[in-house]
């Protein structure tokens, strides 16, 4: 974990539909933050320019598209991917669709999305899964970092028992994180940037707080030093 610069731990989420307004924050930004989310918004709005612009500033992009699909259909999407400069591409955990996006051989890490975080229990019974969301959880990353999936996305309140139960050997990125004094909007399992941290977190994707605020620099800057207190509290 250490080993990844600070301005690389925070996955800036642009969750714009139009792509000139998403460009416009990457500019504004990236001298504080080098990584971002490009969703299925965003991509389907502004396509492979979107993507493209990012990279040649000198940026990693996570292209969060949670592909779906038969086997086939997600190797031959995921292989679109290579040569792109993107860093992370994510797929939802389920067994055959993750060996597909790793047969793409893409040059892309692949990351597994274990449970939405604005899943809960509520929509688990209506899915008539009997068990809990954190069991659910588990049992996916499981499966998926025995096939070779490079990371998972997961609730950074399933953080601390999948580190203990998996090890370090996979990157582990976390949505739904938010200041203390930020709203949690749609989702359910959320968690401040250094409780994330503090639990085996090692990217944290975090949209809203940053873009809704009086002074997204100086929100930023917080966030990044409430990482490296955590940090150093790992460390020693």
């Amino acid at each position: 974990m250490e080993s990844i610069p600070l301005n690389k731990r925070i996955i800036f989420a642009l969750d714009f539909a139009d792509p000139r307004e998403a460009l416009a924050w990457v500019d504004r930004i990236d001298d504080q933050v080098q990584f971002f989310k490009v969703g299925l918004q965003l991509f389907l709005a502004g396509g492979w320019p979107v993507i493209d612009h990012i990279v040649s500033r000198g940026n990693q992009v996570m292209l969060d598209l949670k592909l779906y699909d038969i086997p086939a259909t997600v190797q031959l999407a995921v292989a679109q991917f290579g040569g792109r400069g993107i860093t992370f591409a994510t797929v939802h955990g389920y067994g055959p669709v993750v060996e597909a996006a790793l047969a793409a051989d893409s040059g892309v890490r692949i990351l597994a999305v274990t449970v939405l975080t604005s899943m809960g229990s509520q929509e688990l019974v209506e899915l008539n899964y009997q068990g809990t969301v954190e069991q659910l959880v588990m049992a996916r990353a499981k499966r998926v970092l025995s096939l070779g999936c490079d990371g998972l996305v997961c609730s950074a309140r399933e953080a601390a028992g999948l580190r203990q139960e998996l090890g370090p050997e996979f990157s582990m990125v976390t949505p739904g994180i938010r200041p203390p004094d930020a709203a949690a909007n749609d989702q359910q399992r959320i968690a401040t940037p250094g409780r994330a941290i503090l639990d085996g977190a090692d990217y944290l994707v975090i949209g809203r707080p940053i873009r809704d605020a009086e002074n997204p620099a100086a929100t930023i800057a917080a966030i990044q030093k409430e990482i490296s207190t955590a940090l150093a509290q790992n460390a020693s």
